[in-house]
């Protein structure tokens, strides 16, 4: 499709002599016998060829047109017969034009040249033509094919509309720098081109700073009844998009802030696909502009990220010294959180290599406690294809029984805790269950847990066989690892020192150790830990322990270092001396 221009196109009834609209492009008209450049120079009509009318705008009409000498297709904006009367109008179609033209930027269409008579009532300018779309009907069907093909927000195509984005941002910096305010900002008014180049247009409502007001706006007329249309008169801009302080009629008030507002509304519409106010009468929507807080996007769209959202909705803040100051500063917010989107992207990637590498199961779980990312040890160890994985919770992934503790941990981490540890069963896809103790830890930025799981059921399998064996001894039996902490105990142990087996696992040995040698004890613990080996019972020991209620019994120790794959145990055999003599 192509456009020369997004021009205002007039819509002249007896009620709204100058409310204008934008219209598409329409279809090739061949000029009729009063289309011609008549009155103006002979170099000027011998140069330009007429192809085809485009718009006609309040004061001007657009033609597709040809440069003769130069080659080229050019769009032709001309002062319209009937308002070439009026002095005014005469000197802003040229004010227009000049202001357009001074504004040399790859974001605004360049004017290439302005003819006129001496009276200055047959005038025009020549533009380059432009070919491409409105970022408008950009947006519009990126949003219907989100909703016919239930795409997510935030995906390649919205990524392309935040750049056009911010490339119209720059454009309109780049005039603010040099004193000009748009006035009418809106996706109707921004081209993207076919190959890439994004164009802010209709620059006829623009204010340039420190000019008086009467010099650039049209006298009388009343407001379009449409929100989407350009209003021209004592209110200037678009009413969906227009700043509070325009829609008041605040023209001392107006400034670059104004167009940022205009901005954020374009933003608003990229995030949800229409503007920030659109229902009701002109009246309603006026006062909704002035009055009314707009809806947060995400509560139209789920999935708006929050920073955007924040960002677009300060600057359609209702006073003007609470917006952003500036469409710099708009734009840079918006990279910042591109910039950061593409950050967590290459560690989204870095991660998933290092999943594909590692041997150990490795997740992310999301707030609704699903694995939102996983690898192929799932498949390896516990046979869950990547696409069953993904249809259920973690917990649902744990046996019946241990899901309680598994919730529990993960609801520790969303509590703030940062991280901990699990052991739990875990249902295999064909009926079995294997344990896994889970390391979690807490990713604030994702709102997300990383859960790593390692098998641990041999060792489970072993500490039952050992469990067994304890059971099964005559003699009172406990198991302490390096540090001289109790593992394992049995029910003669228990039956021995008056102890719950839970009050001593966890617990230092000297907790079985008379009170007044338990620190001797722990150098005793060292000295053998650092050197260990099989002691028999007695050796020729006289030992002495403490049960629970305070007695001191005689004992009899027997010392067996185990070796395992991670660390040292050392299982305790205990007598009661004198029971035993007897």
């Amino acid at each position: 499709m192509s456009w020369l221009l997004a021009e205002s196109c007039a819509v002249s009834d007896d009620n709204h002599d100058h409310a204008t609209l934008t219209l598409p492009l329409p279809t090739r008209a061949e000029p009729g016998p009063d289309d011609t450049l008549a009155g103006l120079p002979i170099v000027a009509r011998e140069r330009i060829t007429l192809r085809g009318l485009h718009s006609s705008g309040g004061i001007g009409e657009v033609w597709r047109a040809y440069d003769e000498v130069l080659d080229r297709e050019v769009a032709l904006k001309r002062l319209r017969r009937d308002k070439a009367d009026s002095p005014a109008n005469r000197a802003r179609f040229f004010r227009e034009a000049r202001l357009t033209g001074q504004l040399d930027h790859p974001g605004i269409v360049p004017v290439y040249d302005y003819s006129t008579t001496e009276d200055g009532r047959h005038c025009f300018y020549t533009m380059r033509f432009l070919r491409g779309r409105t970022l408008l009907e950009v947006i519009a069907e990126f949003h219907r094919d989100r909703v016919a093909q239930g795409l997510p927000l935030v995906s390649g195509r919205f990524l392309d509309l935040l750049g056009h984005f911010t490339s119209v941002c720059n454009t309109v910096a780049f005039a603010h720098s040099r004193g000009v305010i748009h006035r009418d900002l809106k996706g109707d008014n921004v081209i993207v081109g076919d190959y890439g180049e994004v164009v802010v247009l209709d620059w006829g409502l623009a204010k340039q700073l420190g000019e008086p007001d009467g010099a650039q706006d049209l006298v009388g007329g009343s407001a379009a009844e449409d929100a989407s249309k350009t209003m021209q008169g004592q209110l200037l801009g678009t009413p969906a998009y227009m700043a509070p302080e325009q829609a008041l009629g605040l023209i001392d008030r107006i400034d670059q802030r104004t167009d940022v507002y205009g901005l954020a509304a374009i933003l608003y519409e990229i995030l949800t696909g229409e503007p920030p106010f659109r229902s009701g009468t002109l009246d309603e929507i006026m006062d909704a502009v002035v009055t009314t807080p707009p809806i947060a996007p995400s509560d139209k769209l789920p999935g708006v990220p929050p920073q955007l959202e924040r960002v677009c909705l300060r600057g359609l803040a209702k006073s003007i010294d609470e917006r952003l100051q500036s469409a710099a500063e708009l734009a840079a917010e918006v990279r910042e959180w591109v910039t950061a989107l593409a950050e967590q992207r290459r560690t989204e990637q870095e991660r998933e290599r290092f999943f594909d590498l590692s041997v150990d199961l490795l997740a992310i779980v999301d707030r609704a406690g699903r694995l939102s990312q996983s690898n192929a040890a799932w498949n390896r160890l516990l046979g869950w294809s990547a696409s069953a994985r993904a249809e259920r919770r973690f917990v649902e992934l744990v046996v019946v029984e241990d899901r309680e503790r598994a919730a529990a941990a993960l609801g520790e981490i969303w509590a703030g805790s940062g991280g901990g540890e699990l052991e739990v069963r875990v249902s295999t896809a064909n009926g079995g269950r294997r344990w896994v103790h889970w390391n979690l830890r807490s990713i604030p930025e994702e709102g997300a847990v990383y859960l790593v799981g390692r098998d641990v059921t041999e060792r489970r399998r072993s500490e039952r066989e050992v469990e067994g064996l304890l059971e099964s001894a005559p003699d009172a039996t406990c198991v302490i690892d390096a540090a001289g902490t109790i593992v394992r105990v049995n029910a003669q142990l228990e039956r021995m020192f008056g102890y719950a087996r839970d009050e001593l696992i966890g617990q230092p040995v000297e907790i079985l150790v008379p009170t007044e040698l338990r620190e001797r004890h722990r150098g005793h613990v060292a000295r053998y830990v650092a050197a260990p080996s099989v002691r028999p019972m007695g050796a020729a020991l006289s030992l002495r322990g403490q049960r629970k209620d305070g007695i001191e019994v005689a004992v009899e120790v027997s010392l067996s270092p185990v070796s395992t794959e991670d660390r040292l145990l050392i299982a305790c055999t205990l007598r009661d001396a004198q029971a035993w003599r007897r």
